[in-house]
C-alpha cells in the first residue's frame, strides 16, 4: 500500500512545486509585452541555438561513454546519444527526473549494462554538473558584482560538490570498503535483501569506477566543462540577439541558476522553477521586465522542446526490446 502512495505524493509535490513556482513568476511578468519581444527574434539566432542543442546531446553522451568505460563497459556513441535524448525528453515529461529510468533501460536492452551500474554512472553525471555549475555560478556572480543569493548559492553549491567528489573517490578506489559499510546497513534485514542490497551497492560502486582517476575521469570532467559552455554559448547567442549588453560572466550565471532550476526534481521540464528563478536572476544584474521575460521564456522553450522532439524520434532505437515486443505482440 505505502508503495503505491509513493507516486501519487510525487505527483501531488511535483504538481504543487509547479503551480507555486509558476504562480510567483506570472505574477511578475507581462506575457503580452514578452510575446512582442519574442516574435522579432530572428531565425538564424533560433537555427543556431537548435545546433548547440544537438552538440550539448552528443557531448553528453560523450560523457556517459567515458564514464561506461571506467566502469568496463563499451557502448557505441549511437547508442548513448538516443539513450541521453529519450532520457532528457522523459525527464521533461515526467517529474522526479523519470527519464533516469529510461536510460537505465536503454542501457540494460542494447548494451546489458546492470541497473545499478548505470545508476552509478547517472550519479556521477549529477555530481559532475554540479561541480561545473557551481564554478559557472561563482565566476558568474564575481564577474558582474553581485553578491547576495547568487553569491551564496555558488558557495554552497561548491562545498556540496567538493564534499561530493571526495566521497565519490573514496567509494571508487576502495569499493572493498563501500561494499562492506552497504553490508553492515542491511545485517537486519531477510537475507535476500541483504544480498540484493549489498550486490546492487557493488555494482553502483562499479559504475562510479572512473572516479579511481586516470583518462576516463580527465575526460569526463572535461566534456563536462565542454558540454555546459556549450549551454552557455546558447544563452549568449539568444542574449545578443535581443540586445541584452551583458558581460560573459552574466551568461554564466544565467545558465548556472536556469539549469539549478531544471534539475529540480519535483517539477517535469523545470516548469515554473526554471521561470522564476532564472528571472529573478536576470532582474538581479538588471536586465528590464519585458527583455527579461522574453529571454527566460525564450530560453526555457529551447532548452525543453527541441530535445523532447528529438527523444520522441529516437525512441525505438534507444528500446528495442520494448517495441521488438510490442511487434511481437
Amino acid at each position: 500500500m505505502r508503495r503505491a502512495r509513493r507516486p501519487v505524493i510525487r505527483l501531488v509535490l511535483g504538481t504543487a512545486a509547479t503551480a507555486a513556482f509558476l504562480w510567483l513568476f506570472l505574477r511578475e511578468v507581462d506575457l503580452g509585452d514578452a510575446w512582442s519581444e519574442i516574435r522579432r527574434l530572428p531565425p538564424l539566432t533560433v537555427a543556431g541555438a537548435l545546433g548547440l542543442v544537438l552538440v550539448n546531446v552528443a557531448v553528453m553522451a560523450l560523457r556517459w561513454r567515458y564514464l561506461l568505460e571506467g566502469a568496463g563497459y563499451h557502448v557505441p556513441l549511437r547508442s548513448l546519444f538516443s539513450s541521453v535524448a529519450v532520457g532528457r525528453a522523459a525527464n521533461n515529461v515526467i517529474p522526479a527526473r523519470g527519464g533516469d529510468l529510461l536510460r537505465i533501460e536503454s542501457m540494460r536492452e542494447v548494451a546489458q549494462v546492470p541497473a545499478f551500474v548505470s545508476a552509478g554512472t547517472l550519479f556521477a553525471e549529477r555530481l559532475l554538473d554540479g561541480v561545473v555549475l557551481a564554478i559557472w555560478i561563482l565566476i558568474g556572480a564575481l564577474a558582474v558584482g553581485t553578491g547576495g543569493i547568487p553569491l551564496l548559492t555558488g558557495i554552497a553549491l561548491s562545498a556540496g560538490a567538493a564534499l561530493g567528489l571526495v566521497l565519490v573517490t573514496l567509494a571508487a578506489r576502495r569499493p572493498a570498503a563501500a561494499e562492506r559499510i552497504a553490508g553492515r546497513a542491511a545485517k537486519r534485514l531477510p537475507t535476500r535483501w541483504h544480498e540484493g542490497l549489498v550486490r546492487a551497492a557493488s555494482q553502483f560502486v562499479e559504475g562510479i569506477g572512473a572516479f579511481r582517476g586516470g583518462r576516463q575521469l580527465l575526460f569526463a570532467l572535461a566534456t563536462s566543462a565542454a558540454m555546459w559552455i556549450v549551454d552557455v554559448a546558447m544563452f549568449a547567442l539568444v542574449g545578443r540577439a535581443y540586445g541584452l549588453d551583458l558581460e560573459l560572466g552574466a551568461y554564466f550565471l544565467l545558465e548556472g541558476i536556469g539549469n539549478l532550476a531544471l534539475a529540480v526534481p519535483t517539477t517535469a521540464a523545470g516548469l515554473g522553477s526554471f521561470d522564476y528563478l532564472t528571472y529573478l536572476a536576470a532582474r538581479e544584474i538588471e536586465i528590464g521586465e519585458r527583455a527579461a521575460t522574453a529571454y527566460v521564456l525564450t530560453m526555457h522553450a529551447l532548452l525543453v522542446l527541441p530535445v523532447t522532439v528529438l527523444g520522441a524520434l529516437l525512441l525505438r532505437p534507444a528500446l528495442p526490446r520494448f517495441f521488438r515486443g510490442r511487434a511481437a505482440a
